[in-house]
């Protein structure tokens, strides 16, 4: 049975909290990341999606999806390229989103007009938000398992236009395969504590630095490293 609660702010900073606070505290927490893409006129069949894992512990993360990892130290914001054999370094200031938290600094820096509702189950707490017109975003689903204060899943409707060619967008008399609005859903699963240690956060097994150069080391020897911050 679901209980809602319709535009609480007190609600959604109660929910915001406990999201925040269940991860700022988890140590050396593991989990593992699906993201699916579905038009939104058939939301559940997945024309495409990709998987992936994430490791937290206070203010450090790796995020690794679809061959590519973003590693953030609590000094350095660094990606890995595989295929072009590059590693990038910026300052952790100007990391990109590399854990699932930052969805919510993200969401709620533009909540100006957004409509919220919040829903109670026996097992999860569900916060919806509708966006104003005109946002590349139409609505936005969060569900926490509130035991635990962790995500379950994610999901959100955009508009598609932009994401693919406009030759893959279904039109009368041109059929394709993507519709005008897109649904994504991002599901979180097999949650584990303890599986990894500070070891995985530590620059050096991609760099050293030398002379004030920076030096790709061990398996990333023939890589290229980039830096995108000039204060490193």
């Amino acid at each position: 049975m679901l209980v809602k609660a319709q535009d609480s702010t007190a609600g959604l900073n109660d929910f915001i909290r406990q999201v925040q606070q269940a991860y700022n505290k988890a140590a050396y927490l593991g989990f593992k990341v699906k993201y699916c893409y579905a038009n939104a006129g058939k939301p559940g069949e997945y024309l495409e999606s990709i998987a992936g894992e994430v490791q937290m512990d206070k203010g450090r993360s790796r995020l690794s999806i679809d061959g590519i990892e973003t590693l953030l130290t609590g000094r350095y914001a660094i990606q890995v390229m595989p295929d072009e054999k590059v590693i990038y370094v910026a300052s952790a200031g100007r990391a990109a989103m590399s854990n699932p938290v930052s969805i919510l600094d993200t969401i709620f820096g533009h909540i100006h007009g957004v409509r919220s509702e919040l829903q109670h189950s026996s097992q999860s707490d569900i916060l919806t938000l509708t966006f104003p017109p005109n946002q590349p975003y139409t609505r936005l689903e969060i569900a926490l398992d509130h035991r635990t204060g962790f995500f379950e899943r994610i999901t959100y409707n955009l508009n598609t236009a932009g994401l693919v060619e406009k030759d893959m967008i279904d039109r009368p008399g041109h059929p394709a395969p993507y519709q005008d609005r897109g649904e994504v859903t991002i599901f979180f699963t097999d949650y584990q504590k303890g599986r990894f240690d500070d070891q995985l956060f530590n620059e050096g097994n991609f760099f050293t630095r030398t002379g004030g150069q920076f030096l790709p080391v061990g398996k990333y020897r023939d890589y290229h490293i980039y830096l995108a911050s000039s204060n490193l």
